[in-house]
């Protein structure tokens, strides 16, 4: 048993992806090199995940070959993905 389906790896690898590409793009001048400000990491992690959310949207309208969605630990990757920004969106609310 795998823990994703088809695209469903991209919950994790997206997010993970916008926040590197920010981290490099977008360095934080208060942070030392190499790491990240909570408010960037949250920032790429739900740009991210709401990528991601739409993708799993699309990706699972129609179903695969062997009649199984895109899912990750068992759901469709858009759920996951969708929960990862609300969790984002409400730490930064509560940080800021």
């Amino acid at each position: 048993m795998m823990i994703y389906r088809g695209a469903g790896f991209l919950t994790l690898l997206t997010p993970i992806m916008v926040i590197l590409l920010l981290m490099w793009l977008w360095p934080d001048a208060n942070i030392k090199q190499g790491n990240t400000s909570l408010m960037q990491f949250l920032l790429g992690a739900g740009i991210g995940a709401a990528i991601n959310t739409v993708l799993g949207l699309v990706l699972n309208r129609k179903k695969q070959a062997d009649g199984a969605p895109h899912h990750f630990f068992f759901m469709p990757m858009q759920w996951p993905s969708l929960a990862i920004v609300i969790v984002c969106t409400v730490i930064a609310i509560i940080k800021h």
